[in-house]
Formats: C-alpha cells, structure tokens, sequence
C-alpha cells in the first residue's frame, strides 16, 4: 500500500494538463509582446526626439557664429555654372561632434563633386551618422536609389561620361552610394506641383531654409517657438541624404527633395512611385514610422511630436503648413 501511494504521487503532468499550461503561456505570451513592442517604439521615438534635440543645438550653435541659419544648400546662381551643392547637414557638423569629418570634407574649398571622384575621400560621403538616422526607420544606411547625385567622370580619350552616386545599384555605371538620412530642412509651405511654375523666389522658400538662404530670427516674425526647422522623412518616402543636393539646374524643384521638406503635402502622405522630379506629392513631405505623426525641431530648439492629423488639406491652411511658414502672421498656441 505504502508504495503504491508513494508511485502515484510522483506521477507527472497529463497530457490535458500540459496542454492547458501551453495554452496559458501562450495567452500571456500573446498579452505581453505588444507591450514590449511598445516600449520598444516609445525608447525609438525617444531616440529620434535626441537627435532632433542634438540637430537643435548644432543650428543654435551655427547661429551663434554666422549670424544666421545655414542656407539650406548653396547653389552658384549668379555664374550660372551648374553643379552640385552642400547642404545644411554639412555646415553643422562642427558642432555634431563632426569635426573631423567636416575638415576632411573641406566645403569651403571643395566641391562635391572633388570629392566624389577622388578615391581617397568618396568614402567620406557614405558615412552613416548617427545623429542623422532616426532608429525606426525601415531600410539600411544607405540612401533610396532615388537620392543620387549625378556626376560626370573622366573617361580617358572619350570625355566625361555621367554617373550616379545613389543608394543603390539601379543605376548603370554607380560611382557608389551616398548616406542616408531621416532629417530634412523646412522649405515652408509654399510648394509648386509643376516644374515650370517655380521661379527663384520660391527656391528661397518661406520657412528656415531654401536655396542660398540666410534667415537671422528677426525674420522669423512668427516666432521661433512657432515654426519649424527639421523634421523627419522616412525610407518610405525616399528619405533623405546629409551630403548635399544634385545638380541644380538640370533637376528644377527636385533637387529640393534631397535635404528639404515641405508642408504643402501632409505628414505620411502616400508615395508615387514614379520620378519624383515629375512632382513632389510624397517625396517632398515629412513622414515617419512612428505611429500618427512625426518629429520635429523648432527654430527655438524644441522637439515636438506633430501629429499627422493636424496637415490634412487644404495644403497651405493646415496648421501643420503655418508652423512651417516663418512669417504668415500667425501664432499657434496648440499643434
């Protein structure tokens, strides 16, 4: 008797039991994996605040010495000499912890183009830097295919013959690739679909940068805390590069797209899948993938949340479109 207690209390789990505790483990499993998830997208979307907060500091900074916001890229207007032009994420490296990086690149004596072609330094524009990389951003460090620049190289007894420096090898005869970012300037709201209605004050824009642009704070009559300076742009939108535009001149309104954004098209708006120099309906807005909106830092340094709902159209009467207007006489208490 005493050993046939003793075998039937050391007998294990049933088969129903076992299933039972599967199926409860299971449920909790199940219970607790979007709150993971969750806490793993609030940590990115952090993560994305600091660096916005970080481009914030390196604009003030920028500020502090020039006077002025950098231009969102310089272009040689007057010689009319066509060419590629650094942009506004080049001209703050110093103050990104970049310094290095920004003396080897040298923009104040070197083209991009000098730069590209020398085989010693092609590398330096395909640095992935963090600061400038929004960690929930889907795609690698390298730039969409759409995001190129397009150069031409020395091709012995034949002339020069064009290439790409791009994201990826849909090109024929790619130099290379070029690193990706997910922030972009504010061009404003004034946006115009067609290539042929731009005139060079639109260039210029109506927010913190534009072509050759040199906005001081007594110009952004609005109210640095109520206007905008970066935001985000996701890979799904083409997202951005950090280098600089492509040739001006022979890409119109496009070569805005490269390091600038506007609020003429609402936040996360649907991609075309056709040549975003056709038009810029969501290759030249702001997006990302966080859920309902987007990051943003004002011109005052401070990092907003907007959310996407806010830039429904009409276009330039969204609130989203009068925070990214430096001067339209308005100010928003709520966003």
């Amino acid at each position: 008797m005493q050993m046939r207690k003793d075998y039937q209390s050391k007998r294990g789990f049933t088969l129903v039991e076992l299933l039972v505790v599967i199926a409860i483990v299971g449920i909790l499993i199940g219970m607790l994996l979007p709150a993971v998830q969750m806490v793993r997208q609030a940590a990115r979307r952090t993560q994305c605040s600091n660096n916005l907060r970080q481009v914030g500091i390196g604009l003030h900074s920028y500020y502090s010495l020039q006077a002025r916001f950098p231009s969102g890229y310089e272009a040689d207007v007057l010689s009319g000499v066509d060419g590629r032009a650094w942009g506004w994420g080049v001209s703050i490296l110093p103050f990104l912890e970049q310094g290095v990086l920004y003396n080897q690149l040298d923009p104040s004596n070197r083209s991009i183009d000098a730069v590209a072609f020398s085989s010693e330094s092609l590398y330096l524009l395909q640095q992935p830097l963090s600061v400038y990389l929004c960690p929930s951003d889907l795609g690698d460090e390298e730039s969409h295919p759409f995001r190129f620049l397009t150069v031409s190289q020395p091709q012995g007894s034949d002339g020069m013959r064009g290439n790409h420096i791009s994201g990826g090898d849909d090109f024929d005869g790619s130099l290379g690739w070029l690193a990706k970012s997910n922030y972009v300037g504010s061009l404003g709201n004034n946006w115009k679909p067609q290539q042929s209605d731009w005139k060079e004050e639109n260039f210029a824009g109506n927010g913190l940068f534009g072509r050759n642009s040199e906005v001081r704070i007594p110009m952004v009559t609005d109210g640095t805390s109520n206007t905008i300076a970066v935001g985000e742009r996701s890979y799904r939108n083409y997202a951005a590069v950090w280098v600089g535009v492509n040739s001006w001149q022979r890409s119109g309104f496009a070569d805005n797209q490269m390091i600038l954004g506007t609020a003429y098209y609402p936040i996360n708006d649907d991609p075309i899948a056709t040549n975003i120099g056709s038009d810029g309906r969501g290759s030249a807005n702001f997006s990302s993938f966080h859920a309902g909106g987007a990051n943003f830092v004002f011109a005052d340094g401070s990092v907003h949340f907007i959310s996407e709902l806010v830039s429904t159209h009409p276009q330039q009467d969204s609130v989203f479109a009068k925070l990214a207007q430096r001067d339209d006489g308005e100010t928003l208490d709520e966003f």
